[in-house]
């Protein structure tokens, strides 16, 4: 029992005391595997790359073919770019499918400071998604802030708000689409084996077309570190409650490497 009060101890202070890696299965990257962010930039001069698949069934619809490719550079001290691509295999349902090469995403996220008593370690970040895609118009944009904090002995909660805004709503859509994303992360076996972490989270983003329900989704996920400077991730999440839109059921599995 001392030695593993011991081993405890020790653990928490070295999480606590040094930042983690871009490439660490205990930091949280949005879509490796589920939807949100930890409060954590990368550190400067680090560059990753994090690649995924995806395959989701909607509930009304046919199955979609889903990738993404993204690349993180930590410009700054607390601060890291991002740029990335999310192309997907889908289609309409009178249409066959079509492959879309997906719009081209820019963001900027800052660290404002970390987690100290029961102060939060606090983050934002902004997106602007360029038009390249099939049927795309305008650049949008996704404002995101977030809060990471401890919860129990091991254990940390992610609150993620986000506003999205849709420059080119038709007049059925909406222009501000708010959302909030409750994210958990729990390291399993440690402190004795420290190399995969357990990921979930719960929902909530109003419906892009007007006079239609908010969705409500669910989702766990797993890390797994195969590398010093390798992260494996799978998940699985799915859109419980909602209108139009609604993802009955998306598979998710990636893989981060960082240079």
């Amino acid at each position: 029992m001392k030695q593993q009060f011991l081993l405890a101890l020790l653990g928490g202070t070295l999480l606590t005391a040094f930042p983690a890696f871009a490439v660490d299965h205990n930091n949280i990257d949005a879509g490796r595997p589920l939807d949100f962010d930890d409060a954590e930039a990368i550190a400067q001069g680090e560059q990753t790359l994090e690649f995924g698949a995806s395959v989701s069934k909607p509930k009304d619809g046919k199955t979609a073919i889903g990738g993404s490719v993204e690349y993180l550079y930590g410009f700054a001290p607390n601060s890291h770019l991002s740029l990335d691509f999310d192309p997907k295999y889908s289609s309409n349902n009178s249409e066959k499918h079509r492959f879309d090469v997906g719009d081209i995403g820019v963001g900027v996220f800052h660290n404002f400071n970390r987690e100290f008593g029961n102060t939060p370690a606090l983050s934002a970040r902004i997106d602007a998604a360029l038009p390249v895609g099939r049927g795309s118009n305008g650049v949008d944009f996704r404002l995101r802030g977030i809060a990471s904090k401890q919860f129990g002995q091991y254990s940390r909660l992610h609150l993620n708000l986000d506003l999205n805004v849709n420059n080119s709503a038709d007049n059925d859509e909406r222009k501000l689409v708010p959302a909030v994303i409750l994210g958990y992360s729990q390291p399993l076996g440690y402190p004795t084996n420290f190399t995969k972490t357990l990921v979930a989270q719960i929902g909530y983003r109003q419906n892009e077309t007007k006079g239609e329900d908010g969705l409500v989704n669910i989702g766990v996920g797993l890390r797994q570190q195969i590398g010093i400077r390798s992260v494996f991730d799978v998940g699985v999440k799915s859109d419980i409650y909602g209108g139009t839109g609604r993802e009955k059921l998306t598979l998710t599995a990636g893989y981060s490497r960082q240079f």
